[in-house]
């Protein structure tokens, strides 16, 4: 979840990312199972899922686009290897594609830039009421932090790595990731996450507990994962409790 990585272009990172429907959906909802749905239901299900997670609607395709992609799936479905015709079209398939990007990813980088210049200011009046608050810490990178319980030493360096429970809020309260909720503590190395949360658990020992305010710029910036509750400029909150470190 803490990874930070740059966002990929629209087209090709959608397929190799989570569902768009939650696990809990079904549950939640009494949403059929495959066993209630026939196979050109559950067929149906892959091409809409598909639209969602490629990116097409950013990279503006429409309704009117969708016999044509149909067509191009027909023949890719038909074929047991690439066309020597279709491959001979690649080159301009690329030019036409690439257009669509750019635009695409122009119009995200001005949302993201109009959506981060409300949340830092949210951030900003957040964290000048922070500093009033007993026992809460700042460091010189600008992270924030409360000491719960200090845990034992020695404390971790950002070489090792930690088996952690944690809860990430934003800071309306919005819930976006919890260890506890999924019943068992996570395990990564401190220099593989947001650098907000891996100086964080730096400041306490095994045993510890500690509360962080990690300003945007020491979290996802202007590039949280698209689509996710983390918006571009968001502060995030994590209580956190350090079980275990491995050298």
């Amino acid at each position: 979840m803490f990874i930070k990585k740059r966002l990929s272009t629209l087209a090709l990172s959608a397929l190799l990312g989570a569902s768009i429907i939650p696990a809990v959906y079904a549950e939640e909802t009494g949403a059929a199972t495959a066993t209630e749905m026939s196979q050109t239901e559950l067929v149906e299900m892959l091409g809409y899922l598909t639209v969602f997670q490629s990116g097409m609607k950013e990279l503006g395709f429409t309704v009117a686009d969708a016999d044509a992609i149909a067509a191009g799936i027909k023949q890719g479905l038909a074929d047991d290897q690439p066309s020597a015709a279709m491959t001979a079209k690649m080159p301009a398939f690329q030019e036409f594609i690439g257009v669509r990007i750019e635009i695409a990813e122009a119009k995200m980088a001005e949302a993201n830039a109009q959506a981060a210049e409300s949340n830092l200011a949210e951030s900003a009046a957040f964290f000048a009421d922070l500093k009033g608050q007993e026992g809460v810490m700042s460091s010189p990178s600008g992270l924030f932090y409360k000491v719960i319980e200090a845990g034992s030493d020695p404390k971790p360096s950002l070489a090792d790595t930690v088996l952690v429970h944690y809860k990430g809020t934003l800071i309306d309260g919005t819930k976006f990731d919890s260890s506890y909720d999924r019943g068992q503590p996570a395990s990564f190395p401190l220099n593989g996450v947001v650098p907000g949360f891996g100086e964080g658990l730096t400041k306490i020992g095994a045993g510890g507990k500690v509360v962080l305010y990690i300003p945007s710029e020491l979290g996802y910036g202007e590039n949280p994962r698209a689509g996710g509750p983390i918006k571009p400029g968001d502060t995030l909150i994590f209580e956190c409790e350090l079980i275990e470190i491995n050298p």
